[in-house]
């Protein structure tokens, strides 16, 4: 089954399709160091250019974000979760979403130890493009951990982001 991919990197978006067969788009970005992007166009944010590439790879490394739709996988694996608010910047992109944690566990804990592509459901991604700030909602946003420059989190949280900055709600 194809997806309707949109990836964010430094300055442009690739927006595609992905194959994902029965699949969630985490799990394929989590086992893999890229991923094949279907009839990928690639949107510059410096002057607003639209440049067809077709078919390509794009490392999973240079995405510091990823709008994800579609199935939710397998209900067989899907488990209940308690919902908790997460704001991070990962370079030009501040993103606002919920992450989902086991009940009873610390959401940024659990967070860490998952792989490097964490999803937030009811996300909103905020950027600067030629037009000015762009915010688009999104119902589920693919963050790359590897990216984040700062958290905020409370301070019972912080010691989940060893090397990250965390930011709390305590000035």
């Amino acid at each position: 089954m194809l997806l309707p991919f949109i990836g964010y990197a430094i300055g442009r978006r690739f927006i595609g399709y992905v194959e994902c067969e029965g699949e969630r788009l985490t799990d394929l970005l989590n086992r893999a160091e890229s991923i094949v992007v279907r009839e990928t166009f690639v949107e510059n944010f410096e002057d607003d250019t639209v440049t067809n590439l077709g078919d390509g790879e794009v490392d999973r490394n240079v995405l510091y974000a990823i709008e994800a739709s579609g199935g939710r996988g397998e209900a067989a694996r899907r488990i209940h979760t308690i919902r908790h608010r997460l704001q991070v910047q990962l370079g030009p992109y501040t993103a606002l979403g919920l992450l989902h944690a086991l009940p009873g566990q610390m959401p940024l804990p659990y967070l860490h130890a998952r792989g490097p592509m964490i999803p937030l459901s009811d996300a909103t991604i905020g950027f600067v493009s030629r037009a000015g700030l762009q915010m688009r909602d999104v119902s589920t946003l693919i963050i790359n951990r590897e990216m984040l420059d700062w958290v905020r989190a409370d301070d019972d949280e912080a010691s989940a982001f060893p090397g990250v900055p965390v930011h709390t709600d305590r000035a």
